[in-house]
């Protein structure tokens, strides 16, 4: 005879996970509720897509779904230009719904504002090139309470500590790599920031490998990004 504990967890097993989307990329966004349901065989379900911060926040209050599928980098309304969500926006989701696991989804982000993200409370990332099946499995393993982070992003932030205790924050804005960071989030070019500090481009060079390195990134806009995610910069 099945005990009331196991039928409880059978019905919560077969239960439809019930998922909000936020994706401010239209053809993506209305793509997705027919994707996930057809991958999954109809175990999951997008109850509602959003396409703006403001919309996600009303939503949240509201609806209390099981899973949300959130891309990093979203507008705050729908007029306004995409915006990568940093560690107090992330906590200010959950104490909207704090029964909601947070799957992280973007095209393009660096290592570093994936941990910020994922130490803030969110339960997972993958990239948006990975098939279907996989987001599905992956929000169904997130919904049963587990972690993921895509492998070469886990790669990525496990390099981070590599030798040093510091915070990587510190560490950036330390000695000359610090004066080469800032000048070139200020939009110098290699040349400019070889004549002002003064120091030789193959040095300047040396220097924006380091902090490529160190944040996990392969581009200028890269860099810039990460900076946001730490609070280097502002917006």
């Amino acid at each position: 005879m099945m005990s009331t504990q196991d039928s409880g967890n059978t019905i919560q097993e077969h239960r439809k996970t019930r998922v909000v989307s936020a994706e401010d990329e239209q053809l993506l966004a209305e793509m997705l509720p027919d994707l996930l349901q057809a991958t999954s065989q109809g175990r999951i379900e997008v109850v509602k897509t959003c396409f703006s911060r403001s919309q996600l926040s009303r939503t949240l209050g509201t609806t209390k779904p099981d899973i949300l599928l959130c891309d990093i980098w979203m507008p705050y309304d729908g007029e306004g230009l995409p915006a990568p969500y940093n560690a107090p926006s992330l906590k200010a989701l959950k104490r909207r719904s704090p029964d909601t696991a947070i799957l992280l989804l973007s095209g393009s982000s660096d290592a570093i504002l994936v941990k910020s993200l994922l130490d803030s409370g969110a339960d997972g990332f993958i990239s948006k090139g990975v098939p279907p099946q996989q987001v599905c499995q992956t929000i169904e393993r997130i919904r049963r309470g587990g972690k993921y982070i895509e492998p070469r992003f886990k790669q990525q932030i496990d390099r981070l500590h590599i030798d040093s205790n510091e915070p990587i924050r510190t560490r950036l804005l330390t000695g000359r790599r610090g004066d080469v960071l800032r000048l070139l989030l200020e939009g110098f070019s290699t040349r400019q920031i070889a004549e002002v500090l003064p120091i030789g481009r193959k040095h300047v060079t040396k220097k924006v490998s380091e902090i490529k390195s160190m944040l996990g990134v392969e581009t200028h806009i890269g860099i810039f990004r990460a900076c946001l995610g730490l609070g280097i910069i502002k917006v």
